[in-house]
């Protein structure tokens, strides 16, 4: 997860460096479990799954550890 959650970090500097907007956070199913897993509580209550308070977006197209910043 630390290596999901550091490449999220510098895609998300990269985009605001560059004057771009990040609305969501695109990860592999498995991640995106894995977040889940950690935080039943909040997926009890249907909230939205968050991390780096950008919406959490399960993706089959990206690879587990090759988060995707939109």
């Amino acid at each position: 997860m630390s290596v999901v959650v550091d490449k999220a970090c510098t895609q998300i500097w990269d985009a605001w460096e560059g004057g771009a907007s990040v609305t969501a956070l695109r990860v592999s199913p498995a991640v995106y479990e894995a977040v889940a897993a950690a935080r039943s509580g909040e997926v009890a209550r249907h909230y939205p799954l968050m991390l780096l308070g950008l919406p959490l977006v399960a993706d089959q197209a990206v690879d587990t550890y090759d988060p995707v910043v939109s």
